[in-house]
């Protein structure tokens, strides 16, 4: 079961009406109401080369057969055990999903609207979510080494027990967001944009150390 966390809305999935095959709607451009189990997914763009549609759907431990998925709009979707490494979700909107035990290694979402959205036990190394607005969201037990969060806006986000080993947060929106428990090893980040940042007290020498801040 998903961890509840407070402002984050659960995916609005009736499992009983999944009876469509996420393969056949796929050329219309508009899939709902479907599954993928154990397959890779055909190019999540049109036969035209625009942005599809995914709504009320589940993936299941799938591959993709092609990365480029610009523009996607995805709403009320859990995706489960899949290998969805490289994807390139730029100008994306996510809402309302749930993303657990999945490898995202060097997903790039710039510029997505990533709106209660859970990740949890999730492979994000090396992501690219610059200047990325995320409300409601959550990253739960997640490896983020490496990953850019160059002026995303992160107010409010929380980030539980994961590891932000050199990530940057150089110029992102850090008001309310928390990180209590995540490991920061290299972390990078401007200072003047941490007002509001919500840290544990044993995080806090270590922030002075990363930024250079003297204490005398």
């Amino acid at each position: 079961m998903a961890t509840k966390t407070k402002g984050r809305i659960a995916p609005q999935i009736e499992f009983d009406l999944l009876t469509e095959s996420f393969a056949e709607q796929l050329p219309s451009g508009l899939i709902s109401d479907a599954t993928a189990t154990d397959t890779t997914l055909p190019p999540l763009l049109s036969p035209r080369g625009q942005p599809v549609r995914i709504d009320r759907c589940v993936w299941t431990s799938v591959t993709l057969a092609d990365p480029k998925a610009n523009g996607l709009h995805m709403h009320d979707a859990r995706i489960e055990n899949s290998d969805l490494a490289n994807i390139v979700l730029t100008g994306s909107s996510l809402d309302r999903i749930e993303i657990t035990s999945t490898r995202l290694t060097g997903a790039t979402c710039t510029e997505a609207q990533l709106k209660s959205v859970l990740f949890k036990e999730c492979k994000l190394d090396f992501a690219l979510l610059r200047m990325a607005r995320l409300q409601q969201c959550v990253f739960e037990n997640c490896n983020l080494t490496d990953a850019d969060f160059y002026g995303a806006d992160l107010a409010g986000t929380i980030f539980r027990d994961c590891d932000l080993s050199r990530a940057d947060l150089s110029q992102a929106k850090l008001a309310g967001a928390d990180i209590r428990g995540c490991r920061l090893d290299g972390l990078r980040g401007t200072p003047i944009t941490m007002g509001g940042l919500i840290i544990s007290p044993d995080q806090a020498a270590l922030l002075i150390t990363l930024f250079g801040v003297r204490v005398e």
